[in-house]
């Protein structure tokens, strides 16, 4: 590996059976554009777990930056991925989000662009979707296992790409033709749509039955990764959020 090591931070949430405080407490959390757009969302559900998920990303933010969790001011790039904005810009730090039902998944890192990606692994279509839109090889390794197997290999490459995609700040059509790694979960380098490329792993303390990954620009090599494991009650009723 080449290039500066960038620690990773990251926690892994779960959120199934939230209580109603927890809820309540990351409603407060939220800003008004947050509470506009978690307000269009047809579902309770939707609405709960979007909020928590948010919630989430402001106390950890919080935390490392020093800024009250509600004060924190968000920006996007051209791209429309988040950005810290205001006073808390100056911290260089990085972050992204991803939720599935019942956990919630945050890298952060002052290592340049991340991204990362959680699933659920459930009964889907998996051959059919992989022969639709992921390489041929893969698609064919998908297509080899029954079951159980199928699923969880295809989640495994799904949460690869998709963490690539969110890391370079491109569409998920484009990150579902990119070849990854099919069989170490260890880091794997991946080359992007424009060249560039990128370092993606699955990273260990992730709960069954879910699949996870985090991708890299590949000239950081990934430093010590830093793992949390808590529940979003816990996180939100003031217990220190640093891994």
């Amino acid at each position: 590996m080449t290039g500066q090591a960038a620690p990773v931070s990251l926690w892994c949430v779960r959120t199934a059976r939230a209580p109603d405080r927890a809820v309540r407490t990351a409603r407060l959390l939220l800003s008004a554009a947050e509470r506009a757009r978690m307000a269009q969302l047809r579902s309770p559900v939707d609405r709960d777990a979007f909020a928590l998920g948010q919630a989430v990303l402001r106390r950890c933010l919080g935390d490392l930056t020093g800024e009250a969790p509600r004060a924190l001011r968000f920006t996007r790039q051209e791209n429309g991925k988040p950005e810290l904005a205001g006073a808390a810009r100056a911290s260089g730090l990085a972050f992204n989000l991803s939720h599935t039902a019942g956990l919630v998944l945050l890298a952060v890192t002052g290592g340049g662009p991340v991204g990362t990606d959680v699933e659920r692994v459930r009964r889907v279509a998996a051959a059919r979707i992989a022969a639709r839109y992921f390489p041929a090889d893969e698609a064919a390794a998908v297509e080899a296992r029954a079951g159980r197997e199928a699923w969880d290999l295809f989640f495994r490459l799904w949460v690869r790409k998709e963490a690539c995609v969110k890391a370079w700040g491109g569409r998920l059509r484009e990150g579902m033709r990119t070849p990854v790694c099919l069989e170490d979960p260890g880091p794997a380098a991946v080359r992007g749509p424009d060249g560039r490329e990128w370092r993606v792993w699955e990273p260990a303390g992730v709960p069954a039955p879910y699949r996870a990954a985090v991708a890299l620009p590949r000239d950081t090599r990934p430093g010590a990764l830093k793992v949390r494991r808590t529940s979003v009650a816990e996180l939100l009723e003031g217990r220190p959020a640093a891994p």
